[in-house]
């Protein structure tokens, strides 16, 4: 391809193959094509090396990890950072993730979204930081009238239903064409590669969440509450391990099983080795 098509923060990628290329065609929506995958995780080692390691990384918590699991995957498999919109493929350069954060754990608590952008060579540390402050603008931006989020709110709040009916049809035109306007696609979680939510916070058991059909967002992953799952062996040893329940939901056009299969594996090596993380990622 001699000049790759450019949309958003993404570049065509050339079908190599008739069935990539005919995949957009035959589920033209991402709630066609959705894939599901449930992930017991034992989360153990991480648990000690978060412990270990929140004095040199002040605020390090699972969701930082996780976040820099997804990161580290795109880093060394980079084609679970792709998405589908106008029957096309295109390849992410950077990982933007979208998460809901609450203010307080009350029915009545503000609620925001926080969707930082992240180079694939961030460290953990740097990774944290940028995580932290983004949710901390984000909690000022909850009473600051001014923010973009609000701003855009108020504009579609003061139209008539019917004049916002044809506005969102055609900025779901707009979106399928790749031709969304900059300031609103920065103004919202939708075009984010992975949506992340945390429902063991809460008190839900792990779900299975749909993808959206407006935006980019190719994966959604939702993480339990961690659980102790206790085992016994052949000679009645017994053992506890700590289990992180995560599901996710993902468009299956952006990458074959074979290449899924190679992430699944660096999220399990992660998990198993968690100091990988402290170091900034290297091409080899």
């Amino acid at each position: 391809m001699k000049n790759p098509r450019k949309v958003y923060d993404g570049i065509e990628v050339p079908a190599n193959d008739p069935v990539t290329f005919m995949m957009p065609y035959v589920m033209p929506r991402r709630t066609d094509s959705e894939a599901y995958f449930d992930f017991r995780l034992d989360v153990s080692k991480v648990e000690n090396f978060i412990r270990e390691h929140q004095k040199d990384i002040p605020g390090l918590s699972i969701f930082h990890f996780i976040f820099a699991v997804i990161i580290r995957c795109c880093a060394i498999t980079p084609q679970v950072n792709r998405f589908i919109t106008g029957n096309r493929l295109y390849q992410r350069e950077q990982v933007r993730i979208a998460m809901n954060i609450k203010k307080n754990l009350t029915v009545d608590g503000a609620e925001t979204i926080i969707f930082p952008t992240f180079e694939k060579t961030e460290s953990l540390k740097e990774i944290v930081e940028k995580t932290n402050q983004a949710a901390k603008e984000a909690m000022a931006d909850l009473n600051n009238p001014d923010s973009d989020v609000d701003k855009l709110t108020n504009v579609l709040q003061k139209m008539p239903h019917f004049i916002l009916s044809i506005f969102v049809k055609f900025m779901i035109h707009l979106d399928k064409k790749g031709k969304l306007p900059k300031a609103l696609v920065n103004a919202q979680p939708f075009h984010s590669g992975f949506y992340v939510t945390n429902v063991g916070s809460i008190g839900l058991p792990v779900i299975y969440h749909h993808l959206y059909e407006f935006g980019t967002t190719s994966i959604f992953i939702a993480i339990g509450k961690k659980e102790t799952e206790t085992t016994m062996d052949c000679h009645g040893e017994i053992s506890r391990t700590r289990i992180l329940p995560i599901k996710m939901v993902m468009d299956e056009r952006i990458c074959d099983g074979f290449t899924f299969s190679r992430a699944y594996r660096t999220i399990t090596r992660l998990f198993a080795n968690p100091e990988l993380l402290l170091e900034s990622w290297k091409p080899e």
